[in-house]
């Protein structure tokens, strides 16, 4: 029988919350082991080279903005180069223009700028991300879909190109339809965003604003360097019976002990791991994950450039679109119901119908030299992208961001746990230090 390994703290996931936590107990002298199901590291990051590696796509989360912190700090450390997200269209920020729907009036633009106003000044009434639960208003607010607010809003009433507008405002942000996303979990996110709903936008100084030129990926993995890091492995089961120590038994039938169970990954996911005893079903999350099919068609020429996007009432798969200048190309992120959809159908059907979006939009017949498909809601160990989201629910049945799973042992850290840029990479950072430091705390 082989011998059974111990480390003081085992992290479960290989993503920016997991190395991130693994690179700050390391630097405590902490000795740390980082498991991971798939063959590779980055979590909901996925970066590869093309052209005879001449350039690098990315295939999951790949946005950073200029307030962002804590990425940029780990981008300088390691000094990885930065590029600007280039928009090809007028104003970034009308979504629905950029896919065909007929452009805003002034009127329109003024009273979606209002509600967005009301939004960010509802999130401040939210005393912080950390407390937002104890907030008088939250009850209620978390069981009002988004969509509903919207729709019953009297700004809103009776025009919908408003509420189509509104409504692609949350489906481009979280990957959820925003009848699937609660009012309060909106409220939180924005609250978590320094400077509010502006700094989430697409275009310059926004969410969207810069890139990394070898990939986000390319951070996870100099992230990993120096750390002790097992792949292809996932985890199964994990006893915490014992008041001394942790039992995890992994798919390939190796037990490690451990003092302490970092689990670096979407609360969503928690129902795959078999915990002994079991767990109550408080532990486990009413969190529903975004649907996102992140497309990258690669053309011989920016065509899109320079002109006027034709107006249709065809709607495309693509809820949102944006280009690349290195290698020329079209990133289009199919979202929400939609992901859904078009992950029954087939590849090439789905990839037929981007072109004739495009086409229809940009009035071309320029067809892909190559295309990329990233099918993140089939991903067994993420099961959809951005990130996991409340929909209208019992707030009393929302997790606490800041305590552990399971009595001071077993830990949960991701973008979702985060106080700080949920739902971004930046999140990711913030949960996966906090909780490291906590975890150190206590050992």
């Amino acid at each position: 029988m082989d011998k059974i390994e111990f480390f003081d703290v085992i992290i479960v996931g290989a993503g920016f919350a997991g190395l991130s936590a693994g690179k700050y107990l390391s630097s405590k002298s902490v000795q740390c082991l980082v498991i991971e199901g798939r063959p590779r590291i980055g979590g909901r990051t996925l970066s590869e080279k093309v052209f005879d590696e001449k350039w690098t796509i990315d295939l999951g989360g790949q946005w950073i903005g200029p307030q962002q912190n804590r990425i940029l700090s780990l981008i300088d450390q390691f000094n990885l180069h930065l590029i600007e997200q280039t928009w090809y269209h007028q104003d970034p920020t009308h979504l629905g223009q950029q896919l065909g729907l007929s452009p805003l009036n002034t009127d329109q633009i003024d009273k979606i700028e209002k509600v967005c106003r009301q939004w960010d000044e509802m999130s401040l009434e939210l005393p912080n991300v950390e407390n937002a639960l104890e907030y008088e208003k939250s009850s209620q607010w978390s069981q009002i879909s988004v969509a509903q607010f919207i729709h019953e809003h009297p700004l809103v009433m009776n025009d919908d190109r408003i509420e189509q507008e509104l409504k692609l405002h949350i489906l481009t942000l979280t990957a959820c339809d925003a009848e699937n996303v609660s009012l309060l979990y909106w409220l939180i996110l924005i609250r978590s965003i320094p400077g509010g709903l502006k700094n989430l936008d697409d275009g310059l100084n926004g969410a969207q604003h810069y890139k990394i030129s070898s990939g986000t990926q390319h951070l996870c993995q100099r992230i990993s360097e120096n750390q002790n890091v097992r792949l292809n492995d996932p985890l199964l089961s994990i006893n915490y019976q014992s008041n001394d120590q942790l039992l995890l038994t992994l798919k390939s039938g190796a037990q490690i002990r451990c003092q302490r169970v970092l689990l670096a990954f979407s609360p969503s996911l928690l129902s795959t791991i078999e915990f002994l005893p079991s767990l109550s079903s408080e532990n486990y999350s009413s969190m529903t994950m975004g649907q996102c099919i992140k497309t990258i068609f690669i053309y011989a020429k920016p065509f899109w450039r320079n002109i006027l996007v034709n107006q249709t009432d065809q709607f495309g798969p693509c809820s949102n679109i944006f280009e690349s200048n290195y290698p020329i190309a079209l990133i289009g992120l199919v979202l929400g119901e939609r992901a859904s959809y078009w992950c029954k159908r087939d590849q090439n059907e789905l990839i037929e119908s981007i072109i004739e979006q495009y086409s229809i939009l940009y009035n071309t017949d320029e067809k892909p030299l190559q295309t990329f498909v990233q099918y993140w809601p089939k991903e067994s160990l993420s099961k959809g992208c951005y990130a996991a989201v409340y929909p209208a629910s019992l707030s009393s049945t929302w997790r606490n961001r800041t305590k552990p799973l399971i009595d001071g042992r077993i830990w949960l850290a991701s973008t979702e746990m985060a106080l700080e840029w949920i739902g971004y990479i930046e999140g990711a950072i913030e949960a996966g230090e906090r909780f490291a430091q906590q975890i150190h705390q206590s050992l």
